[in-house]
């Protein structure tokens, strides 16, 4: 029988839910603010681990943005050891952070269409032009 999920992706899935609370409770760095694990990648012979991780009110701040990367980076040591302690793994793999932006680009672009809305609503609503009346009611 044939499994839904690949190895890769169950240890991908576990490192995730690790590592966020990892960062919950245990890591306590000042400097680190709400950082949240968008996602994780697991290489096929799960020696390395990429992190994608979001900060919850820095989504501008490229300086905080820089600053929480390298603290983490700098601290991946003892995040692998975490991991070691916690999941029963032949290899520990090594962990690197890297920021996802995603989630801003997705807000952003959110905003453009929210405008280009109500630009067109309002260039409409100057014309005349009502689209309630072109609707073919049934």
């Amino acid at each position: 029988m044939q499994t839904n999920f690949s190895r890769t992706d169950r240890v991908a899935q576990q490192v995730q839910q690790e590592i966020a609370m990892i960062l919950q409770r245990d890591f306590k760095d000042p400097r680190v603010g709400w950082v949240t694990v968008s996602s994780v990648e697991v290489t096929r012979d799960l020696a390395y681990v990429k992190v994608f991780f979001t900060l919850l009110g820095q989504d501008d701040n490229q300086e905080k943005i820089e600053e929480t990367k390298v603290v983490l980076n700098n601290a991946s040591g003892f995040f692998r050891n975490e991991i070691g302690k916690r999941m029963r793994l032949r290899i520990v793999p090594e962990i690197k952070f890297i920021y996802d932006d995603s989630l801003v680009t997705g807000i952003e672009m959110s905003k453009k269409v929210s405008e280009a809305i109500s630009k067109d609503q309002t260039l409409r609503a100057k014309s005349g032009d009502n689209p309630a009346d072109s609707q073919v009611e049934d």
